[in-house]
């Protein structure tokens, strides 16, 4: 599986990091020179400047956009060499050394979106966990079945949902989810999941780790119970991205017409899931 590792060319210090990591891992990796937020206009044709404003209450970053840019290079590259999976890094990062046994395991294969970085915000509540491993309880019960409730302290706020748990070894379980979790800073995608995100995000009003929870298909998605890849903080190349915004009573009513209700998502998980979705 191809590797790629997103680096702007002013932060020599980030690759020279992540590049210690990879080689003592034994990983070989294309480096993919980040599209520079700095460097572009105000009026860049992929941002829905507005629409961003209202759907995430904030003004987007330039930064953001070049970062969205930097993924989707990749993707287009992925299409390009029709390339079945990758791995994909920015680089800020920190790698746990059983990256390599999951990789070896080869389990990302039956999924098209596997977030390596983050598992919030769902709970996966120890105990609940454990018990349902226990009684090899692996799919999310239906609503009748008394399991169904215990299975709930592993989700978050009803629509976050696990529909099925993949152990591959008592402390690390694949779980297959909608949504997933945001952070883009260590994710495996699929040829196919490549062409969904690159689609969806020709009018950006959304952070480029959103782009899994906005996209059309039968797109199976995931994250680690434990992340493998954590992102570094404090040393940010996009200023400004988390900076609080208040809606004006106008963009507030406006926002309720504009928000995505992530139909072309939600439509496709009962597709895939069915009576299990309720």
């Amino acid at each position: 599986m191809q590797i790629f590792l997103i680096n702007l060319d002013r932060r020599p210090d980030r690759l020279e990091q992540v590049k210690t990591q990879l080689e003592q891992l034994g990983l070989e990796f294309q480096r993919i020179s980040a599209v520079d937020g700095n460097q572009l206009p105000a009026d860049y044709p992929l941002l829905q400047k507005e629409r961003f404003l209202l759907e995430q209450k904030k003004p987007a970053v330039m930064g953001e956009i070049g970062c969205a840019e930097s993924h989707r290079l990749i993707w287009k590259q992925m299409i390009v060499h029709n390339m079945p999976f990758a791995l994909i890094l920015e680089d800020d990062i920190s790698l746990n050394p059983k990256l390599i046994e999951f990789l070896n395991t080869k389990v990302y294969t039956a999924y098209d979106f596997v977030n390596l970085s983050s598992a919030e915000p769902y709970p996966l509540e120890v105990s609940a966990l454990n018990s349902l491993l226990n009684q090899q309880i692996l799919e999310r019960p239906l609503l009748w079945q008394s399991a169904r409730s215990l299975w709930r302290k592993l989700e978050w706020r009803r629509r976050w949902r696990i529909f099925k748990l993949n152990p591959i070894n008592p402390a690390m379980i694949l779980c297959e989810c909608d949504p997933a979790p945001a952070l883009g800073s260590g994710y495996i995608v699929s040829l196919e999941a490549a062409k969904a995100f690159l689609a969806q995000s020709d009018k950006l009003y959304f952070p480029i780790d959103l782009v899994w929870r906005y996209s059309d298909g039968l797109l199976r998605q995931a994250f680690l119970s434990q992340p493998l890849i954590e992102q570094t903080r404090g040393d940010s190349d996009i200023p400004g991205r988390y900076q609080g915004f208040r809606l004006t009573a106008w963009q507030s009513i406006k926002r309720f017409f504009v928000k995505s209700r992530r139909w072309q998502r939600r439509w496709a998980v009962v597709r895939l899931y069915g009576s299990r979705v309720l």
